[in-house]
């Protein structure tokens, strides 16, 4: 009996929760986030007419306050209207005259976010640019009405946003470039090299392509240079980057830039060659000298470091003769001298030399990446301009 109870109390409770559970809404069913994109009427009413015709009343009496609050108290009240899209593009360009850079470029953003369709769009994203520019440029943020840094920051986020809004928008390569310009100055050496590497790869009929691969090539000559990194396979990828930007942009004005940075890294393996060199030299490891002697004539050929190299393999070979200088075994080296020797190799590792086809270089992970100083060409982040909006073409008659 007791079973039984049980099995007619079950079914009872069953029956009665049947209609809720009828009532969860499935999967399918659940409501959508909200699109922001608002939906625009073709045309408008004279109650509508009239109340934009007060704010630009406002507008054009230059009182700037007033008139964007009565643009706003339009959209929000019509804001399916034709004329609400005007509103808002004008708030955008009031907020702007008014030197309100931050109000100004959100209020771009809610016209292309809500009226994607407006016929301002490139404008407006061009706007987007100038104003991020601002403060790539140094412009300050404001909080509670003062000045705070970095303004950087700011820059990014806006860059950001931008290609968001528009990745392939006539500005999307400059507001591409721009943001690897600005993870540069804030020390994200990664981040922008990758940045201007998007550059050449979404954009690359570009006419900002060519900076932009001079740019990822300068980047990894500073982190080879710094010394910081665990091995000098920077050195490798600005090289050969800097020799690709050449091949591809001789006529760049550039070009003569990228001549002197390959040049001034091709002295400096040069200088650490020789420094192995007179290291073998000095202890009286001729045939080992005579490697690095002969490694510095064969890259640097014409060089003040190759005529060195000359003259002193011709000196060794009038001191030990030809057959000291001969490759074969070499005698073992004391403690002290291997630990000396190793020391001093390090500071030019293989993976260095323009030739090494050994193991693949591996990435700079962000630890390893130094604070770039200012250099002395206008190459430095610093000295890069940022990009400016490309104007759209003017209406055809």
């Amino acid at each position: 009996m007791s079973f039984r109870f049980s099995l007619i109390c079950f079914a009872v409770l069953l029956t009665a929760h049947l209609p809720l559970l009828g009532q969860v809404p499935s999967p399918a069913e659940t409501p959508a986030a909200p699109n922001p994109r608002q939906a625009v009427n073709a045309e408008t009413t004279s109650d509508e007419r009239v109340e934009f015709d007060e704010a630009k009343a406002a507008d054009d009496a230059g009182t700037t306050a007033t008139a964007i609050s009565k643009y706003r108290r339009f959209i929000k009240k019509n804001p399916a209207s034709p004329l609400a899209v005007q509103a808002q593009y004008r708030i955008a360009e009031l907020y702007e005259s008014e030197g309100d850079a931050t109000k100004a470029f959100d209020a771009y953003q809610k016209l292309i976010t809500q009226y994607p369709d407006t016929p301002n769009f490139e404008k407006a994203i061009g706007r987007q640019v100038l104003i991020a520019n601002e403060f790539l440029g140094g412009k300050k943020n404001k909080v509670f009405g003062l000045e705070i840094v970095p303004g950087s920051d700011r820059a990014e986020g806006m860059f950001t946003s931008i290609l968001k809004n528009a990745p392939y928008s006539k500005n999307a390569p400059v507001a591409q470039f721009n943001l690897a310009l600005t993870y540069e100055r804030q020390g994200k050496l990664k981040e922008s090299a990758a940045a201007y590497q998007k550059v050449l790869d979404t954009y690359p009929n570009s006419s900002i392509a060519d900076d932009a691969l001079y740019q990822i090539g300068y980047i990894y000559m500073m982190v080879g240079e710094s010394g910081k990194s665990e091995d000098l396979s920077a050195l490798i990828t600005s090289k050969n980057t800097f020799e690709d930007f050449l091949l591809h942009y001789p006529k760049s004005e550039k070009a003569a830039q990228a001549r002197d940075n390959l040049k001034k890294m091709s002295e400096k393996e040069s200088s650490d060659l020789m420094a192995i060199a007179k290291f073998y030299d000095r202890f009286k490891n001729y045939r080992a000298a005579a490697i690095y002697y002969n490694d510095v004539i064969r890259r640097s050929p014409g060089t003040e470091y190759a005529n060195l190299a000359k003259e002193r393999v011709q000196e060794l070979r009038s001191e030990a003769g030809d057959d000291a200088l001969r490759t074969g075994p070499e005698k073992a080296e004391t403690g002290e001298k291997a630990a000396l020797r190793r020391r001093l190799q390090a500071q030019v590792e293989t993976a260095s030399l323009a030739d090494f086809n050994g193991p693949p270089r591996r990435d700079i992970v962000p630890d390893e990446l130094p604070v770039v100083n200012k250099p002395k060409l206008r190459t430095g982040s610093r000295d890069v301009a940022p990009m400016p909006s490309v104007e759209p073409a003017l209406p055809t008659p």
